[in-house]
């Protein structure tokens, strides 16, 4: 029985093994491996030319030497795979120009005209297999992190010439050449319109006696962003409608029924909301809204507010967003900046530490200007009326105190 089960296994060995080598080499082979492909790109420069072809992470372009790039060729080395690539330049005094694809020029040269951004995106039956990484070196920004599939590089609304550009194919899904932090920086499109007004004009003396507006930002991209930022500042200008209405209701009615109010009347009342942008670089905004209102008596008052957002998102960004030290640290760390400002300008001799240091947190007033953050407070919050807003400026250079407001977004 035994020498019968290991003759049939042997025989059932035998025809396992002839069955295997009767097998087509082809399934037989190693797994079949992608051929890496690469992006070939050639840049022309400001003073040089068309320069030599590049490829897969090369420099293209020069840095260090002020010279724009003016025009750009891609093409796609494909090892066999369905490849091929669509760019776009954005164009000093021209912006975005159309789409071009597989070593066409995009830019301009003859012109004197500035490279400040571009979009990369690979093409073809296999573009789903891969991304396609690059990134630029960009005048006053030096290298900027690494943008991908069609994402833009550089910038726009800055005047920065583009100088150098890197460009890398990798396996989709893979990690990025390096830092993918602010491939891109802009100015945001947008502007200060005064959106309402309301007076009231006494015939009897030819005088207005009731004055308001509001001033507020408006925003002109068509995006999601945009439309945050929309309807963020349309709650708050209904707030101040209603608000308004109502104070200019209660004036109409005491002018016109109360001789003595019309006959004590100072000057005219007022409810007048300037606005400002107080900053708009590196993906981010800052607006101010300074509210005067004048309701009778010696004086009129000031009131400011202050938002800030990234414009890649549309969030809000916090005082605590902005520093590099815990919230908890804000309010000592803060307060002692506060003392040395006490110390050193004699506008302050009489603000409240105390005031000041139970008043600061990660949510305290606050906003961006190009010289530093503005930490502030309003008149009477943290000293008497004379003394007027407090304000501290923070130089960006501050980095034991804040993030660095250009890698931030």
């Amino acid at each position: 029985m035994n020498n019968k089960f290991t003759r049939m296994t042997g025989l059932l060995l035998t025809i396992l093994m002839l069955l295997v080598l009767a097998l087509p080499q082809s399934i037989m082979a190693e797994p079949v491996q992608l051929n890496w492909p690469s992006c070939n790109y050639r840049t022309h420069v400001q003073n040089i030319g068309w320069q030599d072809w590049k490829t897969a992470g090369q420099t293209s372009g020069t840095f260090g030497q002020s010279l724009r790039l003016e025009a750009i060729e891609i093409t796609v080395n494909d090892e066999g795979n369905d490849l091929g690539v669509e760019y776009q330049t954005h164009v000093q005094n021209i912006g975005w120009q159309e789409l071009k694809y597989d070593g066409e020029t995009s830019g301009t040269y003859g012109q004197s005209l500035r490279l400040e951004a571009i979009r990369i995106q690979l093409t073809g039956s296999s573009a789903n297999l891969f991304d396609v990484y690059y990134r630029v070196h960009a005048q006053n920004l030096g290298w900027l992190g690494w943008a991908k599939n069609g994402d833009s590089a550089g910038s726009a609304g800055l005047s920065y010439r583009l100088e150098a550009i890197e460009i890398v194919v990798v396996g989709k899904g893979h990690a990025a050449p390096g830092s993918t932090l602010r491939p891109f920086v802009s100015v945001y499109s947008m502007g200060i319109a005064q959106t309402q007004e309301e007076n009231y004009y006494d015939v009897n003396t030819a005088k207005w006696v009731y004055a308001s507006r509001y001033e507020r930002p408006v925003f002109y991209d068509n995006s999601l962003v945009q439309l945050n930022l929309s309807v963020f500042y349309e709650a708050l200008e209904n707030s101040w409608v209603q608000a308004n209405n109502a104070e200019l209701t209660t004036f109409i009615n005491a002018y016109t029924t109360n001789p003595a109010f019309r006959q004590n009347l100072i000057g005219k009342y007022e409810n007048i909301v300037n606005a400002a942008i107080s900053y708009n670089n590196n993906n981010i905004i800052s607006v101010t809204q300074d509210q005067y209102t004048y309701t009778g008596g010696a004086h009129g008052n000031s009131e400011l507010t202050a938002h800030s957002f990234c414009t890649k998102t549309g969030d809000e960004l916090t005082l605590g967003d902005i520093m590099a030290i815990p919230d908890n640290q804000i309010s000592p760390k803060l307060t002692t900046e506060f003392q040395n400002l006490k110390n050193t300008d004699p506008r302050y001799a009489d603000i409240d530490l105390t005031a000041i240091a139970s008043k600061l947190n990660a949510n305290s007033h606050y906003y961006l200007t190009d010289a530093g953050v503005c930490v502030y407070f309003n008149p009477y919050e943290v000293a008497y009326g004379a003394v007027g807003r407090v304000e501290l400026i923070i130089p960006y250079t501050r980095t034991d105190l804040l993030a660095d407001i250009e890698t931030l977004i």
